[in-house]
């Protein structure tokens, strides 16, 4: 069974993914174990892995409590007592992409990591991996050195640019956080996370669906403009605007236990579908079905068409948004996703904060229809949703 925790993110993404392992240890790799074996030892049998983290805030208002009612290693059962010593245990932390909204927790969260580290003091989560893709990296895998020549620019406008300095500064320190916490960089995977690549995390089938070929030739055309006009200003625009960053957003396709789950980051739709069809799993025979698809770019109607929801369906429509700093998600959203569905569909929407315009949405559009709307209680720490099941 594969559950999502969809916590209090604000107008950004944080949540958690938890499953059963038949192999508690997993397959063995012998550079990994040499570092890590002595931390092997009595792992319990639940996997955890923490996708985004929302922005600087959503750390001590609800992540950190979050993570600390997890098992450590050699606890038992998905909770644990705060008081027994053992760190939560993380399989593997995920940042979609360096956007404040899903990067400015998982600074915190490293930050807290590191300080320990230079304490001498027991670090207060037990993380193996990081997944993580810099712009950078994706730049230089379609051209090589080309970031190498465009990184003066990108420093020239980061000391005299907020938007610039924010992403930049945040992708640098959780790629040095990593480093020193000797984090293993996108392991399982062998180089960044783009369309294709396909690990096996502990039970948990992970195929990465985005970035596609489109998104990272429209990232290379950035930075080759960059490089031709030598104007620090190219790259200003392109970190002020958040359609570029989001071209460089991770979205992954969980299978696990009969349970199947789509993550979309802040991805486009059409570079969503793109994925999904260049890997056969989309073709004019009929919709991708899923048990869980969480809207890509919190329900933006920027980001998605009609479309996207008539080649994808699911039986959970997750939004992460609160309708506040930005108007997401959008109702033309809302409306393209109810008329997508035969009205005797049974599904559900999930918002995981009270949006009065989306919960007014929902309730116009529900006559004759069968869909349900759930949304998180104040009180509720997260919107938990349990999928698939072995049989």
């Amino acid at each position: 069974m594969l559950t999502f925790d969809f916590l209090d993110a604000r107008h950004g993404d944080c949540f958690l993914v938890r499953w059963d392992a038949e192999d508690p240890r997993g397959p063995r790799d012998e550079r990994h174990d040499e570092r890590h074996d002595e931390r092997r030892e009595e792992r319990h049998d639940e996997r955890v892995m923490l996708v985004d983290g929302g922005p600087a805030g959503v750390y001590r208002a609800s992540l950190q409590g979050r993570l600390r009612a997890l098992t450590g290693r050699n606890g038992g059962g998905a909770h644990r007592s705060p008081d027994d010593g053992t760190p939560p245990h993380l399989d593997v932390v995920c940042l979609s992409h360096v956007d404040d909204d899903h990067a400015g927790g998982l600074v915190r969260l490293f930050k807290d990591m590191r300080q320990a580290q230079q304490d001498g003091e027991a670090p207060p989560y037990d993380v193996d991996a990081l997944w993580f893709n810099s712009v950078e990296e994706l730049v230089d895998q379609r051209a090589p050195g080309l970031s190498a020549s465009v990184h003066p620019l990108l420093e020239a406008a980061a000391s005299s640019d907020a938007a610039v300095t924010a992403s930049y500064n945040q992708g640098r320190d959780i790629r040095n956080a990593a480093t020193a916490l000797r984090l293993d960089g996108n392991a399982p995977f062998s180089g960044p996370l783009t369309e294709g690549a396909e690990a096996t995390l502990h039970d948990l089938d992970v195929t990465v669906v985005a970035p596609d070929e489109g998104a990272l030739a429209e990232l290379e055309e950035k930075w080759r403009e960059a490089k031709l006009r030598r104007d620090p200003e190219v790259i200003s625009a392109a970190y002020a605007d958040s359609s570029v960053q989001n071209l460089s957003s991770i979205v992954l396709l969980l299978r696990h236990g009969g349970g199947t789950a789509l993550l979309t980051g802040d991805a486009r739709g059409d570079h969503v579908l793109a994925g999904l069809r260049a890997l056969d799993l989309v073709d004019d025979a009929g919709p991708l079905h899923l048990d869980l698809l969480k809207l890509p770019h919190h329900g933006s109607d920027r980001n998605v068409e009609p479309d996207f929801f008539e080649r994808i369906r699911a039986d959970h429509y997750v939004v992460s948004a609160d309708g506040v700093r930005h108007h997401h998600p959008g109702e033309d959203t809302l409306r393209w996703l109810v008329e997508s569905r035969a009205p005797e569909d049974e599904y559900v929407v999930h918002l995981t904060n009270h949006i009065p315009f989306a919960e007014e949405t929902l309730e116009g559009l529900r006559a004759d229809r069968a869909f349900e709307v759930d949304v998180r209680g104040p009180a509720d720490q997260a919107l938990v949703i349990p999928i698939g099941g072995r049989p």
